[in-house]
């Protein structure tokens, strides 16, 4: 009876030890990443009343005759599958969706290993478990490569603003195709456009390449020098003489402003319809003063106006026309203008008259500016006389003054002239009837096959994080073959920066070629730059051999390395436990990977409280390294939940209360026998 009692007392305890992990369990059921545990019971040792006997020739072997003892608590067991993932929206946070890895976290060089991935950035931008300040471990990028290297663990840091260093492009690649196919134009003529804002046809235009040194002044100014320009010096004012000026060509036009009055003289044109044939009765040419506004070019029409107030049939085919005080010839009422009689339409009284005169001269004050047919513009220096034009061909001297400013940089930009012009733009008229731009620097003849260009553009960074658009053309040449040249059609080209600066860009190439299945077979090609921005110059190599030639669309796209300097926007968290950021100029790098580590044995960690565990002598070996190369998967803005059932923790309770319940009754009944034993000697 004593027996029964111990063996029901032994029942109690390991049923109270049930009890509690239930307990624990149900406690922990909203625990981030807790892992349920069981308990498993085993039977405790028995006495023998009498051994076990073999069997002989006459009899059969005989059990042992053995009473159990009661019970002992055989394990709690860690059961450790995967909680279900809750979303949180929170980009620090990290689930472990699948496998059995754990973050791997430090406090000094103690290292403990948990399933929570309730993770935030501290103020110095360390990755931590904010509830306990504990270090992340991981793998720290270098420029944007990291290297996974087992147990050899570091902080994660990522400061808030961290800032990327501006990198020079090297190389760009060009991807994609272009069009076998592309269509070709039979040339009828050639449209030129010139920087002076005077047009042309020819049908055959043969651009010759004009280096010209230019000076940018503090003022924003450009100043094209002539072949006589004389030494000019960076942070003075430029200079010329009237033997040596810094430039002189033929007028193109002239701008007249409120500090740049302009006077012209206006005669009538005998060649022109719509001029008059007098103006106050007389064929004399009239002066036009103190215009502040408008263009002006020698040889030019002049339109004139005005509001009619009176007609006289001076002859059978004159008609003299009255005008008001709004006409722009006098500007005064009643001055007179002797036209040809009309045939197809009538003059009233207060209808618009309308004509146009021919300009004579031109002559412009100080602040009047001046372009001339090389690109020139200048504003009429103060001290100058006044600037008379009497003849289409008259040139202008530039000698340079204080209204300039004063020279910043020195440069030497590529144009291309045609017939003495510098060329702005050409358009090739074709015999199918349309009108197509080519480029600059090509040379084109009428029944030429012309085929349209295909444009890119390159970005290129300079040492300084400076950005710039190369301009690089590809022209079909004949069949599976292609030129290459810069926007102009040349293999030199200037860029005009934001900031006032010029970009020189040199084009070193050979023919883009291909075979007949439309495979790239060779060319090559690499750009050479030069700035004004303080910046070194630079080389970049062009690689074109993923370019296909197939026919359909030119999709053809390139592709640069480099990047200006950037500040860190935000970070992202990928399956893996790469860390990236993005930054401010629009680059992802890598800064980091979460280290993860696995056990044989995960059952067997010791568990440190606050969702922590440390290695035991059970626990098996320790592997760490990322989180794919130990076949884990992470699901970022998430957490895992609790893997205890709650259907299971109550049923277990349910058993281990009744197994309690039924090892009391056992003490009571043994009570109760001995009591009735006792009560036999009264």
């Amino acid at each position: 009876m004593i027996r029964s009692m111990y063996s029901a007392v032994s029942g109690l305890k390991g049923h109270q030890t049930r009890m509690d992990v239930v307990g624990n369990n149900i406690a922990n059921v909203n625990t981030t990443g807790f892992k349920a545990s069981r308990v498993t019971f085993a039977d405790m040792i028995s006495q023998n009343l009498s051994g076990a006997s073999s069997p002989t020739g006459t009899i059969g072997g005989v059990n042992p005759k053995q009473i159990g003892l009661g019970m002992s608590v055989a394990s709690t067991d860690l059961l450790y599958t995967n909680g279900s993932v809750q979303q949180t929206g929170k980009n620090t946070d990290i689930a472990i969706s699948r496998g059995d890895g754990l973050f791997v976290v430090s406090k000094g060089q103690q290292k403990f290993y948990t399933r929570n991935g309730a993770f935030s950035f501290d103020a110095e931008g360390n990755l931590t478990i904010p509830s306990t300040g504990l270090y992340v471990q991981g793998y720290m990028a270098n420029n944007g490569v990291i290297s996974v290297a087992g147990d050899n663990t570091t902080n994660i840091r990522i400061p808030a603003g961290k800032s990327m260093e501006a990198q020079t492009t090297a190389t760009a690649s060009y991807t994609k195709n272009l069009n076998a196919t592309t269509p070709g134009y039979e040339v009828a003529n050639v449209l030129v456009r010139y920087t002076d804002g005077t047009t042309g046809t020819t049908n055959s235009y043969n651009p010759q390449e004009k280096g010209k040194l230019v000076l940018t002044t503090d003022k924003g100014k450009k100043i094209y020098l002539g072949s006589s320009a004389g030494t000019q010096t960076v942070g003075t004012a430029p200079t010329g003489t009237a033997t040596n000026p810094l430039y002189e060509a033929e007028i193109t036009n002239i701008t007249a402003s409120t500090t740049g009055t302009v006077d012209l003289k206006l005669k009538i044109d005998s060649t022109n319809p719509s001029s008059p044939l007098k103006i106050n009765g007389a064929t004399t040419p009239i002066n036009l003063t103190g215009l502040t506004s408008g263009t002006y070019k020698f040889g030019d029409v002049y339109n004139i106006s005005g509001t009619i107030t009176g007609i006289v049939a001076s002859s059978p085919t004159d008609v003299t026309l009255t005008l008001g005080a709004d006409n722009n010839i006098t500007g005064v009422a009643g001055v007179t203008v002797t036209v040809p009689r009309p045939t197809s339409f009538t003059y009233s009284i207060g209808d618009k008259y309308t004509g146009q005169m021919q300009i004579d001269e031109i002559k412009a004050a100080a602040g009047a500016v001046v372009t001339t047919v090389d690109g020139n513009r200048a504003e009429l220096p103060a001290a100058s006389a006044p600037l008379t034009v009497t003849s289409a061909t008259q040139k202008y001297k530039h000698l340079g003054s204080t209204a300039d400013g004063n020279i910043i940089s020195v440069t030497r930009e590529s144009t291309y002239e045609y017939g003495g012009r510098t060329v702005s733009s050409v358009v090739l008229n074709t015999k199918s009837g349309s009108s197509i731009d080519g480029l600059v620097g090509t040379n084109y003849a009428q029944n030429d096959t012309f085929y349209p260009s295909v444009a890119t553009t390159i970005t290129v960074y300079d040492s300084l994080g400076a950005k710039h658009d190369v301009p690089v053309v590809f022209t079909k040449a004949s069949n599976n073959k292609w030129k290459l040249s810069l926007g102009s059609g040349g293999d030199t080209f200037n860029i005009t920066e934001a900031d006032g600066t010029t970009t020189t860009v040199a084009l070193t190439k050979t023919d883009l070629k291909f075979d007949t299945s439309g495979s790239y077979v060779s060319g090559t090609a690499s750009l050479s730059l030069t700035y004004e921005n303080g910046a070194a110059p630079q080389q970049v190599a062009m690689n074109l051999a993923a370019i296909t030639q197939y026919s359909g669309t030119s999709t053809i796209a390139a592709d640069s390395d480099g990047h200006a300097a950037g500040t860190l926007a935000s970070v992202d968290i990928d399956s893996t436990g790469v860390i990236t950021g993005t930054y401010t100029n629009g680059v992802r790098q890598k800064e980091a990977q979460i280290a993860m580590a696995q056990f044989n044995n995960p059952s067997g960690l010791t568990k440190m409280g606050g969702n922590l565990y440390q290695e035991s002598n059970n626990s098996g070996t320790r592997t760490i390294s990322g989180a794919s190369d130990i076949g884990t998967e992470l699901t970022t803005s998430a957490l895992e939940m609790s893997n205890v059932d709650l259907a299971d923790q109550f049923s277990d309770m349910i058993i281990t209360q009744r197994g309690f319940q039924s090892n009391s009754k056992m003490i009571t009944v043994s009570d109760e026998m001995l009591e009735t034993l006792i009560n036999m000697k009264r």
